[in-house]
């Protein structure tokens, strides 16, 4: 049954074509800026979506279906010529099998990314020099790779996990963002070192038993689904107790699916759920607590 699914949602077909896996949306506000700064960005949505969605991430062609994300960039400020700061939500999602729905794999705020920008200047892929803009591209295009494929079967998704800790290790010390400054504080650096991490392990673990034996084979057996859902977490849970210390990849983890929890056990005959789930994920507890009440 996993290898059927598997390989019908993403191995390559047979006439061997090879597609590009990413579509990526990418929308840009320019309401801080000056004139000036402004225009310079006319084309600059444009530009980074083709390059994203035009370089081949992977060595798999997973057909005519492809990996859906969006990044949302917000510019803060220009306090150079050619010079931007911004924050930018970085969202990605994939179907769930035989349901019309999908599931959110990441959501996160990346609010320290500066770069500079001129007008149409060339965007060209290179992965041994650090590019204020190209490498931030980079990095998260090789995480949602990573995290779509790990979603599917467990270790599929770490060659491209790995190539996004090559691209932060050629970026040490280039700029806001990259290196780990404090545990309450987000950096690509530190959100995939912890999600490379066997200490973490778990976290990629759930990612798959989550995805794969919970949400995808919930039409064949909610009961049995919710079980493997609630198993993953359970073993978050235990390794953060063990660990005693604040996690990005938990934290991010937990932002991006709590609603989807809720959702997913709403229905469960068994309402005690939902302590275990706040144990799990204390940061969400009103979530939870308001699931509860309002399926009772």
């Amino acid at each position: 049954m996993k290898i059927l699914l598997l390989s019908s949602l993403l191995f390559v077909s047979a006439s061997g074509s090879v597609a590009q896996e990413l579509n990526c949306t990418v929308t840009i506000n320019t309401d801080l800026l000056t004139s000036e700064a402004r225009e310079n960005l006319q084309d600059f949505a444009d530009q980074v979506q083709n390059y994203i969605n035009s370089y081949r991430w992977s060595d798999e062609d997973i057909g005519p279906g492809k990996i859906e994300w969006t990044i949302s960039i917000s510019f803060q400020g220009s306090p150079s010529q050619n010079g931007y700061k911004a924050q930018a939500f970085i969202g990605s999602q994939r179907p769930i099998y035989r349901s019309e729905k999908n599931t959110a794999l990441l959501r996160v705020l990346d609010d320290r990314w500066e770069f500079t920008y001129q007008r149409s200047q060339q965007m060209l892929h290179d992965e041994i020099n650090f590019n204020p803009l190209l490498s931030f591209l980079d990095f998260y295009s090789y995480v949602i790779v990573g995290l779509d494929f790990e979603s599917y079967r467990e270790g599929d998704g770490l060659p491209y996990l790995e190539k996004a800790m090559n691209v932060v290790n050629t970026a040490r010390g280039g700029g806001k963002g990259w290196a780990a400054e404090s545990p309450n504080t987000y950096s690509r650096g530190q959100y995939i070192d912890e999600l490379l991490s066997a200490k973490y392990e778990p976290v990629r673990a759930a990612i798959f038993r989550y995805h794969y034996l919970g949400l995808d084979l919930m039409y064949h057996d909610e009961a049995k689904a919710r079980g493997d859902i609630l198993t993953a977490l359970e073993k978050i849970g235990k390794m953060m107790s063990e660990t005693n210390q604040p996690s990005q990849v938990v934290k991010i983890f937990f932002d991006t699916k709590y609603l989807e929890i809720a959702e997913t056990f709403r229905d469960s005959q068994d309402p005690a759920v939902f302590d275990t789930l706040i144990g799990i994920d204390p940061a969400h507890r009103q979530t939870y607590e308001d699931t509860r009440d309002a399926s009772r």
